[in-house]
């Protein structure tokens, strides 16, 4: 793989996302148009949190993950190459966060409310949706839910239905790298101007 210089680095590269996305400033809204809800507030994001439940079983580093004042939390993951098998890597991904909730002595019923979240530069199903939406729900009654609370979100950069609001359109193709095009992707272009900026500085002065 070529690596890239870091003055062309955008908030699809997996390490300038972490960096824009650990300030809950750009973390909160990010959620809030995913997912079409307000949320209160967000701890400060942990920036590539490495689970690893015990010495031998394989620890997982999460690229963003936060919770709310909600009993809820949330895992953000970019990808932009299509060779990894995603559906597998999210059931990994829950259950080791749902594993890290009970290391810490909670019971069962405790468990928070899970999102975990895949940002894709690529359409994973090819039915060219911008959004796929995941939950366990009974093969016989697809309206009876499992009533688990874990919910996957596949995103797709590379969308053509006309299946997600303005706002959530305006996100993603600034994520495939199209200009911005309201506030918040003007923000997000600021800081990422600002990370490059800053990070160029330092190795200078370094």
């Amino acid at each position: 793989m070529i690596e890239k210089a870091f003055e062309e680095l955008q908030i699809k590269d997996d390490f300038m996302f972490s960096v824009i996305m650990r300030n809950p400033k750009f973390c909160k809204p990010f959620l809030e148009r995913v997912l079409g809800i307000k949320i209160s507030s967000i701890e400060y994001p942990k920036s590539q949190e490495i689970i690893d439940i015990s010495a031998d079983a394989k620890s997982v580093r999460l690229d963003i993950y936060v919770e709310d004042g909600n009993n809820t939390v949330y895992n953000i993951e970019m990808q932009t190459t299509e060779n990894r098998n995603l559906p597998k890597r999210t059931r990994y991904y829950q259950g080791m966060i749902d594993l890290n909730i009970l290391e810490k002595g909670e019971n069962y019923k405790d468990l928070k409310r899970s999102f975990v979240i895949f940002v894709c530069t690529f359409d994973l199903f090819g039915e060219g949706r911008h959004i796929y939406t995941f939950e366990n729900r009974c093969l016989q009654n697809p309206e009876l839910g499992l009533g688990d609370d874990t919910t996957k979100i596949i995103l797709n950069t590379k969308g053509a239905m006309d299946d997600v609001t303005p706002e959530m359109k305006k996100l993603l193709d600034f994520i495939d790298g199209k200009e911005p095009e309201d506030e918040f992707t003007r923000e997000l272009d600021e800081a990422v101007q600002s990370v490059r900026k800053n990070e160029w500085s330092r190795k200078l002065n370094g």
